[in-house]
């Protein structure tokens, strides 16, 4: 496990209520590990995702971008890959079908 990398399992729906929710449990996470290099977030519970989602998303990688971090998105299913592919997120950071690799395991829950 890399001490440098966090990855994130929320789950349910990204959307307004939710994605508020995990972005601040992702801040204050994110406070915690000023050594943080690498964000990954596993969407592989996700069932739905709106723009509340999305800015959440982006949010998370301003912080990361703001560290000289980086951040990837994977496992989401094929309705969260396409709303990803057509907001344009592919061009803003890696969003990729699988988990490269298991990482410490951080929490972060949306609505079931």
């Amino acid at each position: 496990m890399e001490k440098d990398t966090l990855t994130i399992y929320p789950q349910g729906d990204l959307d307004l209520v939710s994605a508020k929710k995990v972005k601040e449990q992702v801040d204050s996470l994110l406070c915690a590990r000023n050594g943080l290099k690498m964000l990954v977030m596993n969407l592989g519970e996700v069932r739905f995702i709106d723009s509340s989602g999305l800015g959440m998303l982006i949010g998370c990688y301003k912080i990361m971008h703001g560290r000289q971090g980086k951040m990837i998105i994977c496992d989401a299913n094929d309705n969260v890959y396409r709303i990803l592919e057509l907001s344009g997120m592919k061009k803003l950071m890696p969003v990729m079908r699988m988990e490269p690799q298991r990482t410490v395991r951080g929490e972060g829950n949306g609505k079931r």
